[in-house]
């Protein structure tokens, strides 16, 4: 097989990880796999399968999970302590026009989604750049290489407006202490490398891969179990499901005419203006209508099933509560919901802050670099009437300054990126002063 070759452990895992990613893209890509996710009922002909897929809904619960948990995360700016210099590049830090914020929200759903995936630092003759790789994109892995594969766009030799997209091989590896890329694509032959790159540092080649690899909470690329597996399976199970009730509704929602005791080639009419003479008095004439708790049946499953959904992560799919839960009973819910998100998001944290390192250096930027994303999910917004409280607590000498000023903190008053120290400092800068003077709280 060669640069095509897949490690034993992507092989084992594929189908776990087409199962998330198609339950991801949602109604279009589950349903072009048509049997793999809806068998065929018995007798089915062609037609009638595809009129039973047709009518089937999809809920894609786990895009909304994804999407939902990344604004929690994403709704407070990452706090970054980088070199002036390094500020320029994070602008556009894939060279391609992303930022460093829309960069990290990408891995954050990608980590979620399905817990593992690359980062490349990467250089061209301006300035070194991060290229994210998918969980599918990193096919093979050893302890001198790393194999990605990516999609090139193909113009047609005779064509110059006729393209499509073909798959080529970036084989990272470490030659002889040195670090090697090579460029590996398809032609009538088969594999053939088409160009072999060995990067440098300042005139100096490399001596370690660029690559930083994440499988779970840490940088590696073994598979783990992808984080929301359980909630894509339920998803496609109530998929089938929806398709058994629709089906079901479809041939029994509208009721159907009967008639005994007439010739079986007699055409009849239905509506206001035409009327039956029966032949004789034994005849009848009715309707035939469902009933029977076949159908609840189905609908007591798919609730059950959302409800398994919401459970597992899709707190967007839950239905309200009866009544008004207090604030703090939805904020500890949600927050213990959340709890699972941390390890998430700190292993991203420290991926990000590991390849801005590795790219400082390549650009030749000193300093100090740190990345911390939020991991508060909840909003958390100081009340009027606690910031009240917290005032009157101060100014009697109930509680020391310090403190105001990590409450403050905590209830998003203070700005993301300054800390109690920080604020602590502008105070004094500004001179002594009370804080309370001249201000009504109260109206």
């Amino acid at each position: 097989m060669g640069i095509e070759s897949k490690h034993p452990h992507y092989t084992n895992t594929q189908d776990k990880w087409q199962r998330i990613r198609d339950s991801f893209n949602g109604n279009d890509a589950i349903k072009g796999e048509s049997e793999s996710y809806l068998p065929r009922l018995g007798g089915q002909e062609n037609n009638e399968y595809e009129s039973y897929k047709l009518r089937a809904v999809y809920y894609n619960a786990i895009e909304r999970t994804v999407r939902g948990l990344v604004g929690a995360v994403m709704r407070v700016d990452p706090i970054l302590e980088i070199p002036p210099k390094l500020e320029e590049l994070i602008e556009d830090v894939t060279n391609t026009g992303v930022s460093l914020k829309d960069f990290i929200s990408y891995m954050l759903a990608e980590q979620l989604l399905m817990g593992r995936q690359g980062v490349l630092v990467d250089r061209n003759e301006e300035r070194p750049y991060l290229t994210g790789y998918s969980t599918e994109q990193v096919t093979n892995w050893l302890e001198d290489r790393v194999i990605l594969e990516e999609s090139y766009r193909k113009i047609h030799p005779d064509d110059p407006y006729q393209s499509e997209y073909d798959i080529q091989y970036r084989e990272l590896l470490t030659e002889e202490g040195k670090y090697v890329v090579r460029i590996w694509r398809k032609d009538k032959k088969g594999w053939e490398m088409i160009d072999e790159i060995f990067p440098s540092r300042k005139g100096s080649t490399l001596n370690d891969i660029p690559f930083i690899g994440i499988s779970g909470e840490g940088f590696n690329l073994d598979p783990t179990i992808p984080p929301l597996l359980a909630l894509a399976d339920i998803g496609l199970s109530m998929y089938r499901t929806s398709a058994d009730l629709e089906h079901g509704r479809h041939f029994t929602a509208l009721p159907t005419p009967y008639v005994t005791g007439i010739d079986a080639d007699s055409e009849l009419k239905i509506g206001s203006g035409s009327a039956w003479i029966l032949p004789d008095s034994s005849s009848k004439a009715g309707y035939l209508e469902f009933s029977g708790q076949g159908l609840q049946a189905l609908e007591k499953a798919m609730e059950e099933k959302r409800s398994m959904m919401a459970s597992l992560g899709a707190q967007l799919l839950q239905s309200p509560k009866a009544g008004v839960e207090a604030a703090d009973s939805v904020r500890l819910r949600q927050n213990a919901e959340a709890s699972t998100l941390i390890g998430t998001v700190k292993t991203v944290e420290r991926a990000i802050e590991n390849a801005l390192i590795l790219m400082a250096e390549w650009e030749g930027i000193s300093g100090d670099i740190n990345i911390e994303l939020n991991t508060d999910f909840v909003d958390t917004k100081i009340q009027a009437q606690d910031m009240v409280s917290l005032m009157g607590a101060w100014q009697s000498g109930a509680i020391s300054h310090d403190t105001f000023l990590f409450n403050m903190k905590r209830g998003e008053i203070l700005p993301p990126d300054t800390s109690v120290e920080d604020e602590k400092e502008l105070i004094d800068a500004q001179g002594e002063m009370d804080l309370g003077a001249g201000i009504d709280l109260n109206g």
